[in-house]
């Protein structure tokens, strides 16, 4: 009997090993990321419905709206400092007949970073930096149409800056692409344009012979340093919930970290080397649950073989968190 007790003994005791052997397992127990329960698909294409088009929505600014009679043209000016004139008789109809009557005139001027993470306007042309003197929306509507300028009219755009360079080129908002916009250099476009610079007061003046996104523009430094930079995420953070921007803090430039599906990777080739930036995403998953994310990094201090990786953290926010934080860019 002595023996059969010391035999239940000994077997319970092992048992409590077990337990809490498995107990201690327990405690740091570290939850995979990539379970069944999360969303970690990604798509071949971002649509209207995707979670991140909705939060681009939620983060556009308002444009400035009058009107004016097409026939007569007449100069707008809004409270951010910009002033568009149209000259008489320069509207067209999408049938090339001239626009007539009261016509409706939206504008809006980016000139600060964060607006153009906010509207979705990075500073690149075919991958190469731009810094950008300012960014410029200019729609006109007859009724439910979009108006286009006649050939060989311009409009005319003027805004203050303070240090105004002769540098600056024009470029044309290229939208074919809606999860990928371009500028185009008007010198690569029939009709052109122009950059001038202004003084008493100092800015700019633009000759534009298009209608919709404009930019005031030079090239980043040409050095032949590039590098390739990746943000890290968890699995759920995809190019379907989330954007990634690369806002560099010594210029005004903004690049695009796009999803890449085959190495589900959101990256920037081609990044100047050396310089002070703050990778930022921006995410939408479940109904209403946003997430920002920030990291202040030097361009290629970390890279390996040109490569340079980003982990992020991303913490809840709200849409006015987001708003606020892009506001200190």
């Amino acid at each position: 009997m002595k023996m059969k007790t010391k035999i239940i003994l000994f077997y319970l005791a092992i048992a409590v090993m077990l337990i809490t052997s498995c107990q201690k397992d327990l405690d740091i127990f570290i939850p995979d990321t990539t379970t069944p329960g999360l969303d970690t698909n990604w798509v071949a294409s971002v649509t209207d419905q995707s979670p991140i088009s909705e939060v681009k929505k939620l983060l556009k600014k308002e444009n400035f709206i009058d009107s004016m009679d097409a026939a007569a043209g007449g100069t707008f000016q809004t409270s951010e400092g910009l002033s568009v004139t149209v000259l008489p008789g320069s509207l067209q109809l999408l049938n090339g007949q001239m626009a007539s009557g009261k016509i409706h005139i939206e504008t809006m001027l980016i000139k600060q970073r964060g607006d153009m993470v906010r509207l979705d306007k990075p500073t690149t042309s075919f991958g190469r930096v731009l810094i950008s003197g300012g960014e410029i929306f200019i729609r006109i509507r007859k009724e439910n149409e979009e108006l286009h300028l006649a050939p060989g009219k311009f409009i005319y755009i003027k805004y203050a800056d303070p240090s105004p360079t002769r540098l600056m080129k024009l470029f044309y908002g290229d939208e074919s692409n809606p999860e990928r916009f371009n500028w185009i250099p008007a010198d690569n476009l029939s009709g052109t344009g122009n950059v001038d610079t202004l003084t008493n007061p100092s800015g700019y003046e633009l000759f534009s012979s298009k209608l919709r996104w404009i930019n005031c523009d030079q090239f980043a430094d040409t050095t032949s340093v590039r590098i390739n930079v990746t943000a890290s995420l968890p699995a759920d953070y995809t190019n379907a919930n989330t954007s990634v921007y690369l806002v560099f803090k010594e210029i005004k430039s903004v690049v695009g970290m796009y999803g890449n599906t085959a190495s589900k990777k959101f990256i920037s080739p081609k990044v100047p080397s050396g310089k002070v930036a703050v990778v930022i995403t921006i995410t939408k998953k479940g109904n209403n649950s946003y997430y920002l994310g920030h990291e202040t990094i030097t361009t290629g201090q970390t890279s390996l073989n040109g490569d340079q990786t980003v982990p992020l953290k991303p913490q809840p926010a709200s849409i006015t968190d987001i708003k606020a934080y892009l506001a200190t860019l």
